[in-house]
């Protein structure tokens, strides 16, 4: 499913316009982005959780020349599936 998709279903099970539902989404992705970009957790209920997880500087290698290369410090984000999305797969 891609966004177009998605929009699609939000707007379908909502009975509201598409217009409408892509600014619910947008609104959705852009508060969750912020939120994890200021290093704090994300938690939806029966969803999952979205956790910034921080990357400390390290040194790697260049696979076609082997030089070692330096890979600055970065932050990440991790998803874990809540319990009713787990059971929901399962």
């Amino acid at each position: 499913m891609n966004k177009a998709e998605l929009i699609d279903h939000i707007a379908t099970g909502a009975d509201i316009s598409k217009l409408a539902a892509e600014k619910v989404l947008n609104s959705i992705i852009f508060r969750i982005t912020t939120t994890v970009a200021m290093n704090e957790e994300v938690r939806i209920i029966g969803w999952g959780s979205f956790i910034p997880a921080p990357r400390s500087a390290r040194i790697g290698r260049n696979p076609i020349t082997g030089d070692a290369v330096q890979i600055a410090a970065s932050v990440s984000v991790k998803f874990k599936p809540g319990i009713a999305f787990r059971s929901a797969l399962n």
